[in-house]
């Protein structure tokens, strides 16, 4: 949503440049609980599940934003064992999940909506490099999630799905996939588990 980082990278940046960048008990954001990250949320164990294992895993647990103080963004990536972090699509198996933690629901709300345009003109510009892309929305996905769908493989037309969403205060994306089944189901399984995890 924010962030130009690797899922974007991997379904749109190629593609498009232009784009913006554990219980099962929820979090706890009171004062006195650490700060949540994409990797406390989505462990590794629970990405083995998920999607498979062995993994690696590449984080970055808290990078401040510009959107007031201690705003911060975490993103974490789990690959095939192996696999090129900068090439992903060539992984078997992977789980990308980026958080973006702020103050206000508001401000959270107006940063999605401004997702959505963005992501829509990307898909649309005359050179995009993605086969069929597609962006659809969905329901019963936090406060509000839209789905991209785009072919990543030619040679099998397998396709890769990323799901941007928040609820409440915190947003974000996640894309997952275990090839060769539907990656927008699995996509859709970690959502439910991140959700689950939120306030």
């Amino acid at each position: 949503m924010l962030r130009k980082r690797f899922i974007v990278t991997c379904l749109l940046s190629t593609a498009l440049a232009i784009i913006f960048a554990l219980a099962s008990a929820p979090i706890s954001l009171g004062a006195n609980a650490p700060d949540p990250s994409a990797c406390g949320i989505v462990s590794g164990d629970e990405a083995q599940k998920f999607v498979g294992g062995p993994l690696d895993v590449k984080e970055s647990a808290k990078t401040p934003t510009n959107n007031g103080p201690d705003t911060y963004t975490s993103f974490c990536t789990y690959i095939a064992q192996g696999g090129d972090f900068n090439n992903a699509f060539g992984a078997a198996r992977l789980l990308d999940l980026t958080l973006h933690f702020l103050h206000t629901s508001e401000t959270m709300a107006q940063i999605y909506e401004n997702s959505v345009n963005q992501y829509f003109e990307a898909i649309r510009a005359p050179d995009v490099p993605l086969k069929d892309p597609a962006i659809s929305m969905l329901q019963g996905f936090g406060d509000k999630a839209f789905v991209l769908e785009a072919v990543t493989d030619p040679k099998t037309g397998y396709k890769s799905a990323l799901i941007v969403f928040y609820k409440g205060k915190v947003g974000g994306s996640i894309a997952a996939w275990k090839k060769p089944e539907p990656a927008l189901e699995t996509t859709k399984t970690v959502l439910k588990h991140i959700l689950s995890k939120l306030p």
